[in-house]
């Protein structure tokens, strides 16, 4: 009975945004769209792919810095650098509005902002010492990663709305 009666009003409610979110979207897609074509996002240079990003990374770092950088692991590195160099990298790489990295990133599998600095974090990592950047196969570590991330909450919603229909259904 309780469904009955949230029914209409969740419906009445969700209709009335529909327009203000088809116009949202149509905005963010229009944003992207320019975004992902800029050279330059407030004044910020953005590399056009991976190898690009690396010489910027070259060019916007010091040699101690770079030193202090490879006395850690690949691994650790992403990991403590995602909240300092990788923030730095989201915001002005512009991975959330869209550009032609982040653009770019997308295409080869990794989806995610935090993924993406992270990607590049330990691709920086692995361009300093010379290492093989294997790109397709960590890009594809990424998106499967991110891909069961998705299956295990959309299984934990499906379970939560099960559970609350038969407790709906328990309850008349």
């Amino acid at each position: 009975m309780r469904i009955l009666f949230f029914l209409p009003i969740t419906l009445l409610l969700s209709t009335s945004s529909w327009g203000q979110t088809a116009d949202q979207i149509k905005q963010i897609e229009e944003l992207y769209a320019f975004n992902i074509q800029q050279t330059h996002i407030n004044d910020v240079y953005i590399p056009k792919d991976v190898q690009d990003a690396m010489s910027e990374l070259d060019r916007l770092s010091d040699e101690p810095g770079r030193s202090k950088f490879l006395e850690t692991d690949e691994d650790n590195a992403a990991r403590i650098l995602v909240k300092g160099l990788g923030r730095w990298m989201i915001v002005n790489w512009n991975f959330y509005d869209g550009s032609r990295l982040s653009h770019y990133l997308k295409g080869m599998g990794v989806s995610h902002p935090e993924d993406m600095a992270k990607f590049l974090i330990v691709s920086y990592h692995r361009h300093l010492r010379g290492a093989d950047q294997e790109l397709a196969l960590r890009a594809k570590i990424y998106e499967e990663k991110r891909k069961a991330d998705q299956e295990k909450r959309n299984a934990a919603l499906q379970a939560e709305i099960k559970k609350k229909l038969e407790s709906s259904k328990g309850g008349n």
